[in-house]
């Protein structure tokens, strides 16, 4: 079912609003369905509610949005879903596709702004251009959600610790190479399945978005993070042909201009900001000693020859180089 926000959420009156079932809306033209794996309090989900505010605004409430926020499964399912026109519009991490599955190993960009530039120039055209064949859906943009984190029930002194256990990933290369790099055990399990595998112990920890990894409350059933970075988020805002198509010209500007002219400040700044709160939460929740912070300072370096050979194995010779140069 569509979900609605209690009068206490910090999204503000506004933004419930746009997470309300269309019919308290008048005269909306046209409903467009939305759903991301995780929680209305994800950063992706505050995002896209501020989002779908603005374009309901631009067009006069002819457009309207219903969100639906960790209720329809995982986001393999939902893409498919999407492809499949049971929904209209996705957010998420996963695509199935190389092009943006390699963008998940640890330290492929040194930062989100350089993230960016790569997503911008020609990788990303041609990265977006594989999404579109394969699902019949156009990519609105990437959001930079922030940081890639592990999250683990028995503390590790270095990432050589990570060898022989068995690490929750998502479906997604870059994050099973980057645990395997390390020796560990990488485990795909869909994302709204994490909470109960860390709380039967059938994984020792999971690799995941920190902020999403918060929301969802997985230091109940996990201690200790790392607070190095183990890879970008890159949420991928996907739209299919046929939801945007019955978009008058003017619509889709409002949703494509609105993405763009949001994200670096209420995605990028916003999931940056947010990491220090979020693990501050976590330490609230199981102590100070549940932080962990190693030395990562040679990980760019120790871990080129794994995102060299992924980045020219998928993009072509010569592509690594662009990303750094990026």
């Amino acid at each position: 079912m569509p979900i609605s926000l209690p009068r206490r959420s910090l999204f503000g009156a506004a933004a419930a609003a746009a997470l309300l079932p269309v019919a308290t809306r008048a005269a909306a033209r046209l409903t467009l369905r939305y759903a991301n794996a995780g929680n209305a309090q994800t950063l992706s989900n505050t995002f896209n509610a501020k989002l779908f505010e603005m374009v309901t605004q631009k067009t006069d409430g002819a457009v309207a949005f219903t969100m639906f926020a960790g209720t329809l499964g995982g986001e393999q399912k939902l893409l498919e879903q999407m492809a499949l026109g049971g929904l209209d519009m996705y957010n998420g991490a996963y695509t199935g596709t190389r092009e943006f599955d390699i963008l998940y190993s640890p330290y492929f960009f040194r930062d989100g702004a350089q993230a960016g530039r790569v997503m911008q120039g020609a990788l990303g055209t041609k990265a977006s251009a594989v999404l579109q064949k394969r699902y019949n859906a156009r990519l609105l943009g990437t959001g930079r959600l922030g940081s890639y984190n592990l999250m683990l029930k028995e503390p590790i002194k270095s990432f050589a610790d990570l060898k022989g256990r068995k690490i929750r990933t998502a479906a997604i290369e870059g994050c099973v190479e980057g645990v395997k790099f390390f020796g560990g055990n990488p485990t795909p399990i869909p994302f709204d399945q994490i909470y109960l595998a860390l709380q039967q112990g059938i994984v020792d920890g999971v690799l995941t978005a920190l902020n999403p990894g918060v929301s969802g409350k997985f230091y109940e059933v996990c201690k200790y993070v790392v607070a190095d970075d183990f890879g970008l988020a890159l949420d991928k805002e996907v739209i299919s042909e046929a939801a945007w198509h019955r978009l008058k010209p003017a619509e889709q500007e409002a949703l494509q201009q609105g993405f763009t002219a949001l994200e670096p400040a209420n995605y990028y700044d916003v999931g940056v900001s947010k990491k220090q709160s979020d693990l501050a939460s976590w330490a609230q929740a199981n102590g100070k000693d549940s932080i962990i912070t190693l030395n990562s300072a040679t990980l760019y370096s120790d871990l080129e020859p794994l995102n060299k050979r992924l980045a020219d194995s998928v993009f072509g010779d010569g592509a690594w180089e662009q990303v750094k140069g990026a």
